[in-house]
């Protein structure tokens, strides 16, 4: 590298890491500050959001713990993730996840990261429980370890660590892929201390939910009253392009045929799908899980949340439909998919406005939520939400853990 591209390069990093902060948490203030900063009209925006919802019953279904494993955490992500000359896109994605996530020390990255989300519960006007998501590697047909295909790897000990010492917030959410050669092995022990969700992302993990090889996995499931919670549709916030065939909506029929309760994520509101009912036509995914959630014979076994619905390249179809059947907000729950609310680049409330969704005065108090508590904003604005033409809201009932699951 010669000494003139050294020099640019330095600058431009330099340069990036101001924007990484504007495109990732582009805060203004701590979340203890609530009281404080916010002026009264966000304070009875925040109060008016929270008026009639049932402590009780409102669950956070998606919530994703990071970190570098700098700790004893056994976090692991890509080498490559921190090597712009090498892949500038996960490079980019790192630096603005770790804005997002409030990370300033990177050192303590790992602990910086939980400290700030308790303290992102801490101080919301309500206290409610949050599903806290483990992530497994992606594997190869073997039952080996696919390093290169692995973004990240948040452990299941480090899950049920952080749910055991803050109970009054996290729910563990267990992740093991069914290709693994102890993957029975795993998953009966957390079942047997009482954990009741697995979660998936079959783009990124490298997993066919359809394959005959998975079924013994699924009885096993089954046998423990145990809960899929398995992402939908096109993947773009994880490394997934060349698996995203495996997210198609229609795979998850295998699981739901043999009686066991799926939890769909994001309502598969993003990408195209093949339908394997009607020559491999394409289609959107979203329409595939709707024609799914319309089956009377899976009413009680799939659900959704609507995590991701509010980010800017989601607006439009699943989202409006969702909001004009509020008779089916019962099976849906609500999912923040933090930390991509704190992601400033892609909640983009200036779309929101202009799309009919929220209102102009809306937009400038919710910012001003924003800059506070990204979580509590992320609430708050599925709250306020509408439908451009009907101004259908979301349902209470699309805040509370559908009791079916």
């Amino acid at each position: 590298m010669n000494k003139l591209l050294v020099i640019t390069s330095v600058f431009l990093l330099s340069s990036c890491s101001l924007l990484y902060n504007k495109l990732g948490g582009d805060f203004d203030y701590e979340p203890e500050q609530i009281d404080a900063k916010l002026s009264p009209a966000a304070k009875k925006m925040v109060a008016d959001a929270f008026e009639g919802i049932d402590e009780k019953k409102l669950h956070d279904m998606h919530f994703h713990v990071v970190g570098l494993g700098n700790s004893d955490s056994g976090i692991e992500i890509n080498p490559m993730m921190k090597m712009w000359w090498k892949h500038l896109g996960k490079y980019n994605r790192y630096n603005v996840y770790m804005s997002a996530s409030g990370v300033t020390d990177k050192e303590n990255a790992d602990q910086q990261y939980i400290d700030r989300i308790v303290r992102l519960h801490k101080y919301m006007p309500m206290k409610f429980k949050t599903h806290i998501l483990a992530f497994d590697r992606h594997y190869n047909a073997d039952g080996t370890i696919n390093h290169e295909h692995t973004e990240f790897y948040i452990p299941n000990e480090y899950i049920w660590k952080i749910s055991q010492k803050y109970p009054e917030y996290f729910v563990p959410v267990m992740s093991v892929h069914p290709y693994r050669k102890d993957a029975l092995i795993e998953l009966e022990k957390w079942a047997k201390r009482g954990v009741k969700y697995i979660k998936w992302l079959p783009n990124a993990m490298g997993m066919d939910p359809a394959a005959k090889r998975v079924i013994p996995f699924y009885k096993m499931m089954k046998k423990y009253n145990m809960i899929l919670l398995s992402h939908a549709g096109e993947e773009k916030a994880v490394e997934g392009e060349a698996y995203q065939a495996l997210a198609n909506p229609l795979k998850l029929r295998v699981p739901l045929d043999m009686g066991l309760k799926v939890l769909m994520a994001h309502l598969a509101s993003r990408g195209k799908c093949k339908d394997y009912d009607n020559g491999d036509k394409v289609v959107d995914c979203f329409d595939l899980f709707w024609r799914m959630f319309h089956n009377k014979k899976y009413d009680d076994l799939l659900y959704s949340e609507i995590s991701s619905l509010l980010i800017y390249e989601r607006l439009g179809k699943p989202l409006d439909v969702i909001l004009s059947n509020p008779q089916v907000h019962n099976r849906v729950g609500y999912g923040s998919d933090y930390p991509l609310p704190a992601i400033n680049w892609i909640y983009r409330t200036t779309d929101l406005e202009e799309k009919g969704y929220i209102t102009a005065e809306e937009k400038e108090i919710v910012d001003e939520i924003y800059r506070l508590n990204p979580l509590l904003f992320h609430f708050v604005l599925s709250r306020i939400v509408k439908h451009p033409k009907t101004g259908q809201k979301f349902t209470k009932e699309a805040f509370y853990k559908p009791e079916g699951v």
